[in-house]
């Protein structure tokens, strides 16, 4: 046995397949019920769900051991010759502990057909007390009104969540709780359906080493797996009905043999599967003890039609959101548009090769995709609450095979095991408006702004020429017409009503600073806060670092091994674990990128050339007029730039001015003028995008965030990346 033991050792390291798996195992003595005198060579097995998963057979002491064990709840059978059979049902096995069960068989004089069966009860003090914290089991679980694994631990002393958010271990920071579901570390969202959740453990302090660093505790959830009998369960709840809360869950559970054994005595199951899932739909999901107030409908529609209004001093305006009245409200006791939809499922499938291996495959699935509550938003904003798409799966393939000690056996090393456990896991978050999504330029997009320019001139001497004239010294706008859009129309009607107040276009919408001075919004721009508290209808909305759009990507690759043997009283584990997570995340202020577009655009043009004169001449007459070309600066062309130029057809080093803000969404056409200023209005040949600009661009704008944490099978670092791409 030692020899085929090192063997498969041997093969495992040089295959170099290590990976970590949770257990427990179930340590006893067997004697007689009326002499208390130890029983050798008794039979002793357990079985989860009438599947048979193990056994043992005391020694010449009456001890046994049973090992390794998923955590859950067993039946252990007793059965000698000579003596009754004893069966103890729930007995509780868990993670990473020895769970003591001695056992009284009542000897008869004669053969009878008879079971002692009794129920386990958990001990006051556990004997392999070498952390502190609680296990919550099925049972428990199935007496809460909340059974999301959150509420669950925090039934546990010294466990805090605080909303139902994640959990806080004896003060320390949710971040320093670290979650595992059937062995595997999480990483994004740890819900499961509610009825494949079989045990909970806590693991306050006294942490075991195999589970690496956690700074506050560990979470262990353990999941239900396959039964030899087959059955299902379906169960909904909903309160349309009853509340405002709009609050609707479907569950269900399927579990069974798929393959069973031949022989019609034996309760093993060859193949076995358990699936369950969850769908939950809330219409409030963000609800509040105190409700929230909104605008009337009535009143939000108007206001986002008419955001202005003139101030009666025959230039600019002020904001109809400062005018609203006590009566324009009303309260709700839901939250408007914070409706989520969330999916749940997990499934084992165990595959029983021989007495003495064991083959698991499981895995788990989350999706969720709601609208997030603002409170900033809840009053006049609420129709723009961001999307949140969150993306969980993991799977997992696992291992064991026990080498049985035979029955009378003195052997040193006995008991021994090793189990092999691999682990992928994906995690991806999204939050985005949910119309415009990864539209990135339509965030910030009002309409269709035309600007009309002329030269300017200076009357002077100038050296170069040599004459005194009237000397061009830039370009000067005379007006800006504009045209909405349906992309955002709260935000365009600022614009569309400004320019209805006032018909003189001068000092009013002859330049983009006379808008935005009188109250009009350019592309980009966003009305401020009513009152600095309340943002006003149609205001895209962004997270606390302004960043309207976030794409996170995180993947994690697990390989444990684990090794066990008692050596005479004495228990050996000999573990080792790899671990590899890449994380890739970008945001971008995408409401902004029309400023950096026109920051970026003509930036390499913006002085005349004074060195090359052009004297205007009428039938050879001198005009007292001298014209100047746009200087040329390659330095300071940007890449966004030169894409535009490429994209219109037109020369890279060219000196044609681009109006930007002209660019329209619907057929991608654009006006730019020449060096006589004649306006031209072309198509681009690829829709502008996010594509046309460079790394560094995005990158030193303020308008992108990125980071790029990969670590290499070395554990050598990647140096920063912008975007999902690279």
């Amino acid at each position: 046995m030692l020899r085929n033991l090192l063997l498969t050792i041997g093969v495992i390291l040089t295959t170099s397949l290590f990976v970590f798996s949770q257990s427990g195992s179930l340590k006893g003595k067997i004697v007689d019920k009326d002499t208390k005198e130890p029983i050798p060579f008794a039979n002793i097995i357990i079985e989860y769900g009438g599947a048979q998963q193990g056994g043992a057979t005391s020694d010449f002491d009456g001890n046994y051991s049973i090992k390794p064990i998923n955590p859950g709840s067993y039946s252990v059978k007793t059965t000698y010759v000579g003596y009754r059979a004893v069966q103890v049902n729930d007995v509780l096995i868990s993670s990473d502990k020895i769970t003591f069960l001695d056992l009284e068989l009542p000897s008869t004089a004669t053969s009878l057909e008879e079971v002692v069966i009794s129920s386990y009860k958990v001990p006051l003090i556990s004997k392999d007390k070498t952390s502190s914290g609680g296990t919550v089991t099925a049972e428990e679980i199935e007496k809460m009104p909340n059974k999301s694994v959150g509420a669950i631990a925090t039934t546990v002393g010294g466990v805090f969540s605080e909303d139902g958010g994640a959990a806080s271990i004896r003060g320390q920071r949710s971040g320093g709780t670290v979650y595992y579901i059937d062995g595997i570390k999480v990483q994004g969202s740890a819900n499961l359906p509610e009825s494949a959740i079989d045990q909970v453990t806590v693991v306050l302090g006294g942490v075991p080493a195999k589970y690496g660093d956690a700074t506050g505790g560990i979470i262990n959830i353990v999941t239900k797996g396959p039964s030899r009998k087959f059955g299902a369960g379906v169960e909904a709840q909903s309160s349309e009905f009853l509340d405002d809360f709009g609050y609707n869950r479907v569950g269900f559970n399927m579990n069974g043999p798929l393959i069973k054994s031949k022989d019609k005595s034996s309760s093993t199951s060859l193949l076995g599967y358990f699936v369950a899932g969850d769908v939950v739909y809330k219409k409030d999901g963000r609800p509040t003890s105190t409700g929230v107030y909104k605008l009337k409908d009535d009143v939000l529609a108007e206001l986002s039609a008419n955001p202005l209004r003139p101030t009666g001093m025959g230039q600019g305006t002020y904001r109809n959101s400062q005018f609203l009245r006590s009566d324009d409200f009303e309260h709700m006791d839901a939250t408007q548009n914070t409706s989520n939809l969330s999916v749940n499922l997990s499934g084992k499938i165990d595959v029983k090769t021989s007495p003495t291996v064991n083959l698991t495959f499981g895995g788990s699935f989350n999706y969720y995709d709601g609208n997030s509550f603002s409170y900033n938003n809840s009053l006049m904003n609420y129709d723009n609450n961001s999307q949140v798409i969150n993306n969980t799966w993991r799977v997992f393939g696992r291992f064991s095979q026990r080498f049985p000690t035979a029955k009378g056996s003195n052997a040193l090393i006995k008991n021994a095991y090793y189990t092999v456990q691999a682990d992928y896991s994906r995690y991806t978050n999204i939050v985005q408006d949910p119309n415009h999504k990864d539209d990135l330029l339509k965030y910030g997009y009002i309409g269709k702004f035309k600007t009309y320019k002329r030269k300017n001139y200076n009357y002077h001497y100038d050296s170069v020429s040599g004459v005194m004239a009237y000397h061009m010294d830039n370009w000067a706008d005379t007006l800006v017409s504009f045209e909405g859009s349906n992309i955002n129309p709260a935000l365009s009607a600022y614009t569309e009503q400004y320019y209805t107040f006032y018909d003189e276009n001068e000092g009013n919408y002859d330049k983009t600073d006379n808008i935005i001075a009188g109250g009009g919004l350019l592309n980009s721009m966003s009305p401020g806060n009513a009152y600095s508290l309340y943002t006003n209808p149609g205001v895209i909305q962004s997270d606390w670092e302004s960043y309207d759009y976030r794409h996170y990507e995180s993947d994690q690759l697990g390989i444990n091994f684990n090794v066990s043997a008692d050596v005479g009283n004495h228990e050996l584990k000999f573990g080792l674990m790899y671990e590899q997570k890449s994380e890739r995340y970008y945001a971008y202020k995408a409401a902004s990128m029309w400023q950096l577009m026109r920051d970026l655009t003509n930036s390499h043009i913006q002085q005349l050339d004074l060195t090359d004169p052009e004297l205007v001449y009428l039938n050879g007459q001198f005009m007292d007029t001298v014209n100047y070309h746009r200087l040329y600066d390659g330095a300071s062309q940007s890449t966004f730039d030169e894409n535009i130029r490429k994209s219109l057809g037109l020369a890279i080093n060219g000196t044609e001015w681009i109006d930007i803000d002209s660019y329209d969404m619907n057929d991608h056409s654009i006006n730019y003028y020449d060096e006589q200023g004649n306006v031209h209005t072309a198509t681009l040949a690829n829709a502008l995008d996010i594509d046309m600009f460079s790394a560094d661009e995005l990158l030193n704008s303020g308008g992108f965030n990125s980071y790029y944490f990969g670590y290499d099978y070395l554990g050598e670092k990647n140096s920063n990346k912008p975007g999902l791409d690279d």
